[in-house]
């Protein structure tokens, strides 16, 4: 991580951490699975590859409004393109609000929970909060994409295999900009593990 790390990002992790927790841990406690239960990972297959998706409804933010299910913009969308003849991704995209600012690009962070008595408690792993450039911004959805899935080292993000982050992680944290205020969404990835390792045993034989 370059020393000029901005000071900010350090902020939105204490946002992070400040409103996250009572969903992680209402989601942790759900009884089975909960990630099957709460977020769907789905994947579509062609003779190129596999696209692992999820949209999710953001979460609760310092928005007084509520996220509005039947608007489509309120949905944060996450792609994981495989490649079939690699076995690895072509890329990685995160699509939220086209009225996010844009000039703030998409912040990331990875969470991993342990037990503290009958209780979870998710935690933010060591690489932080990373910021993804906007590359694009449509009337439908500001989109990242992370070629091949890596995420180069820069000013304000560390390098990274997102893959392997998913793999690794409870779950993830997404947060963006939007008239100076921010909105965080928490996306459980334990679907996406099931569907990932479904897609390599079946689709990739």
């Amino acid at each position: 991580m370059s020393p000029d790390f901005p000071r900010y990002l350090a902020m939105l992790l204490v946002a992070f951490s400040v409103a996250m927790p009572s969903a992680a841990y209402a989601q942790e406690n759900v009884k089975g699975d909960p990630g099957d239960g709460l977020v769907k990972w789905d994947s579509t297959c062609s003779v190129r590859g596999c696209l692992i998706q999820t949209d999710v409804l953001r979460g609760i933010s310092d928005d007084p409004a509520p996220p509005d299910p039947k608007d489509s913009r309120e949905y944060v969308s996450i792609n994981v393109a495989m490649e079939r003849a690699t076995r690895k991704p072509a890329y990685v995209t995160f699509m939220v609000d086209p009225r996010a600012q844009q000039d703030q690009g998409i912040f990331i962070a990875f969470t991993n929970s342990r037990k503290l008595g009958d209780a979870w408690k998710a935690e933010i792993d060591q690489d932080g909060a990373n910021r993804l450039p906007a590359c694009e911004c449509t009337e439908n959805a500001c989109i990242a994409r992370v070629p091949l899935g890596l995420v180069p080292e820069g000013k304000d993000r560390r390098s990274m295999n997102l893959l392997n982050k998913f793999m690794a992680s409870t779950s993830l944290l997404i947060l963006y900009m939007r008239e100076g205020k921010p909105y965080r969404t928490m996306v459980l990835l334990s679907s996406f593990k099931k569907e990932y390792r479904r897609v390599l045993t079946d689709e990739f034989k």
